[in-house]
């Protein structure tokens, strides 16, 4: 095998091996490096992440071992059973995407590794070079970030379970006094459960004893269990915020960047939509690497810390909020205030229209955004409009006819966001 690659990255999870899978698609030399040491667990993956996987080709059910869910979650004093989650292993998931990643020409290397500038160094000493490195090895990687502002310290505690066969094909979500529990049933008997607490337990308790009183607390709002299957699976899921990025020399991507609650069921989404800017930032650097360019990758990678790792922050406290009626418990306190006290979208001007980087044919480049309620972060494009030319003809009185005719769908599209009020008087909230 070569030593010498355009793209190096250390993690095949779903970032890693997406971000591989994009290069090789591009022709480019790349090594993928993962330690294929899978462990059991079931995670869910959510609407927007199984539609992208649909739209590029990569979903594949029987290879991910993916069964569709519904998903009653008693939140906030209220029941919602209108959302649906896919459950897949996630060794199989993991796996699936590195082959994907192989078939499409990147050499898949069986190792751990400590990425470095230009390089990557195995745990034999070996050194595999790149004009480019990732760090996608997950949590791990947070760990050797001090300075990063950290949450209070959490664990997830995992295992499988015998359930009554009866209880069907179902998620539940379910606070608890000192946590939550998110409970996966498969409708043949098979479960999985996993338990969000304190990572110190007042009581000292051991895990399985932990996992335990939970499913007792949980009495007859959950399926029937009748037994734990093995040991406990226990990880760290302390909420960790990215710090800035300072260079391009190691990239990170998934939760290398930053550690999210997993209430927000959005984690594997941000893994993969990181390893998409990774791929837009490398693809900007093969066109033109030259201090402009590298200047533009840098405030691109910035200004997605500052407008979605925080946004998703203080979505997971917002939630931990919702559960109003246990605020003045511990576990729900400690979070209720990380990581400020500041409103969702702190910091929005009221503007409708910005400038921001965008990736436009694949390549960074600054552009006119629209901001709405419903994207705060702004959108480019609509139905392959400029999203910020449709909104200046509905705020200059253009009709939904006149829309229709200029912009297409687009125009409709538009319209129906800002329905609710006329577009001098657009909602405030972001």
């Amino acid at each position: 095998m070569a030593r010498h690659f355009d793209l190096v990255i250390t993690g095949g999870g779903p970032a890693g091996a997406v971000a591989a899978w994009h290069a090789a698609r591009d022709g480019r030399r790349v090594a993928l490096i993962d330690p294929d040491a899978p462990v059991f667990r079931l995670e869910g993956i959510g609407p927007r992440l199984q539609h992208w996987l649909e739209q590029v080709g990569l979903f594949d059910a029987r290879a991910m071992k993916a069964m569709r869910l519904s998903r009653v979650s008693r939140w906030g004093g209220s029941i919602h059973r209108q959302n649906v989650e896919t459950v897949v292993e996630r060794s199989a998931f993991d796996r699936h995407l590195r082959r994907a990643a192989q078939d499409a020409g990147a050499h898949v290397v069986t190792a751990t590794a400590q990425p470095l500038p230009g390089r990557a160094v195995l745990a034999d000493g070996t050194e595999i070079a790149g004009r480019m490195v990732l760090d996608a090895r997950g949590r791990k990687a947070l760990g050797r970030r001090p300075n990063a502002a950290r949450g209070p310290a959490t664990v997830a505690i995992a295992a499988a379970l015998d359930l009554d066969p009866g209880a069907g094909h179902a998620a539940f979500v379910l606070p608890l006094d000192d946590g939550w529990l998110w409970l996966a049933s498969l409708g043949d008997g098979r479960g999985w459960v996993q338990l969000t607490q304190d990572a110190a337990d007042p009581e000292g308790r051991d895990p399985l004893a932990r996992l335990r009183a939970a499913l007792d607390a949980a009495g007859d709002r959950l399926p029937e269990v009748t037994g734990i299957l093995g040991a406990p699976l226990v990880r760290d899921s302390s909420v960790v915020l990215p710090l800035p990025a300072d260079g391009l020399d190691v990239i990170a991507i998934g939760d290398a960047v930053a550690g999210m609650d997993p209430l927000s069921g959005h984690g594997m989404f941000f893994a993969t939509s990181s390893a998409l800017a990774a791929t837009a930032v490398r693809r900007t650097l093969e066109w033109r690497d030259d201090p402009a360019s590298r200047d533009l990758a840098l405030r691109f990678l910035n200004q997605r810390i500052d407008l979605l790792y925080m946004r998703q922050a203080r979505l997971g406290r917002d939630f931990i909020r919702d559960e109003a009626g246990r605020a003045h418990l511990p576990f729900w306190s400690r979070r209720a205030a990380f990581p400020d006290g500041q409103p969702l979208d702190a910091g929005s001007s009221g503007e409708r229209i910005a400038r921001r980087i965008v990736v436009a044919d694949g390549r960074l480049s600054e552009a006119e955004v629209l901001i709405t309620p419903h994207a705060p972060a702004g959108v480019a494009w609509v139905e392959g409009q400029p999203a910020a030319a449709v909104y200046r003809a509905l705020e200059a009185g253009a009709s939904r006819e006149q829309l229709a005719t200029r912009f297409g769908r687009a125009g409709e599209i538009v319209a129906t966001w800002f329905a609710a009020s006329a577009p001098e008087a657009a909602p405030a909230r972001r």
